[in-house]
C-alpha cells in the first residue's frame, strides 16, 4: 500500500498511509504525491484515495423553484383575470339595475301625467256636461221713475275648475206681490267666462205690471 506526502501550499508533509489519511481530514483537492506519480494531484482523482470521501447526492436542481415561482405567478395572474371578470360583471350589473331605476322613474312620471291630464279632462267633461252646476247669476235692480223699466246690475260667477264658458243665458223672472209668478224674458250674454271667476253684466227690461218683484237665474251656457 502506497503512503503518500500531503502539501498545504507552503509546507510537505508526510508520508502517510491510508489509515492515518482519514485522521488528517483531507478533502478531495488536498493535494498528493505518492512514489511513481509524476507530479501532484488532488487527493480525489487518486483511485485508491476516493474511498476516503463518501459520495454526495447531487445539487438540489434550482429549476423546480423556478417552476414553482412560474406556478405561483400563474396562479396570481388567473386570480388577477377572474377579479377583473367578476369586477367588469358587477360594474355592467350595476348600470343595469341604474338604468331600470331610471327607466321606472320616467315610466312613473309618464303615468302620473297622464292620470292629471284624464282626471282633467273627465272633470271639464263633466263641467261641459253641466254648466247650470257652476253658473250663478246674482245682483240688484231698480225700476225708473214711471215704472215701466227695470234697470239690472248683475254678476254671473263661474266656479267651474277647467271650464270657460260663453253665451251664457240669463232667465229674468217676474213676481207679484203673492210671490206668484207673472211672467219671464231670457237674454242672452256674448261674453266668455273664465274659470273661477267674476263678470258684471247689465240689463234693461220691461216691466210687468203688477210687478212686485224681480228675479234671474242661468238657464244655459256653451263652452269655450
Amino acid at each position: 500500500m502506497n503512503k503518500y506526502y500531503l502539501h498545504d501550499g507552503t509546507d510537505t508533509i508526510g508520508p502517510f498511509s491510508i489509515e492515518e489519511l482519514k485522521q488528517k481530514n483531507i478533502t478531495r483537492t488536498t493535494q498528493v504525491w505518492c512514489e511513481g506519480m509524476e507530479d501532484w494531484r488532488e487527493a480525489g482523482t487518486v483511485e485508491e484515495l476516493k474511498m476516503l470521501f463518501p459520495v454526495l447526492p447531487p445539487p438540489i436542481k434550482k429549476t423546480t423553484t423556478k417552476n414553482k415561482k412560474q406556478d405561483v405567478t400563474v396562479n396570481i395572474k388567473t386570480h388577477s383575470s377572474l377579479y377583473k371578470i367578476f369586477k367588469i360583471i358587477g360594474i355592467v350589473f350595476l348600470i343595469l339595475i341604474l338604468l331600470s331605476l331610471v327607466v321606472n322613474i320616467l315610466d312613473s312620471k309618464k303615468s302620473s301625467t297622464s292620470t292629471y291630464q284624464e282626471s282633467v279632462m273627465t272633470i271639464q267633461e263633466i263641467e261641459a256636461a253641466s254648466p247650470l252646476n257652476y253658473l250663478q247669476a246674482d245682483g240688484t235692480y231698480t225700476s225708473n221713475f214711471i215704472g215701466d223699466k227695470v234697470k239690472i246690475n248683475g254678476v254671473i260667477t263661474n266656479t267651474a275648475t277647467v271650464t270657460t264658458y260663453k253665451d251664457v243665458t240669463v232667465r229674468v223672472n217676474f213676481y207679484s206681490k203673492t210671490n206668484t209668478l207673472i211672467g219671464s224674458e231670457d237674454y242672452t250674454l256674448y261674453e266668455f267666462y273664465p274659470p273661477n271667476s267674476k263678470q258684471e253684466f247689465k240689463l234693461k227690461v220691461k216691466a210687468y205690471s203688477n210687478v212686485s218683484t224681480l228675479g234671474w237665474d242661468v238657464i244655459n251656457a256653451s263652452i269655450k
